[in-house]
């Protein structure tokens, strides 16, 4: 639906906070909260409950670290995978983790509820 893709890209520029000044990228859907917008886990979730209250959207199943695994790491931890990183498709996992993509929002505005895709 047209409408809730509109009031998405409303609120991610919101959220962006840019300058009116600054030119402003062109939002897609397959756009990604950490890799694409460059925000941090810290920052995914206090967006991502700003954006469920002000969209009605229930996030009771929502866990940033299904989708940031290295949330969940210990300093020790995100060192070593960062290390076996070229040689290790779960290191690789662990810090890349899972797609958040404005998508999954617009899809989660119309359902009303999130889900785990």
């Amino acid at each position: 639906m047209a409408d809730e893709w509109n009031n998405l890209q409303a609120f991610i520029r919101e959220m962006r906070g840019r300058s009116p000044l600054e030119i402003d990228e062109a939002l897609t859907p397959d756009m990604d909260l950490h890799h694409d917008l460059d925000w941090n886990p810290k920052r995914i979730v206090e967006i991502m409950q700003i954006w469920a209250q002000r969209f009605n959207v229930d996030i009771g199943d929502f866990d940033i670290a299904y989708y940031i695994p290295s949330v969940k790491m210990g300093t020790g931890q995100f060192l070593w995978a960062t290390l076996k990183s070229p040689f290790s498709a779960s290191a690789r996992d662990a810090l890349g983790g899972r797609l958040l993509t404005l998508d999954m929002m617009e899809a989660a505005m119309r359902r009303g509820r999130w889900l785990i895709e």
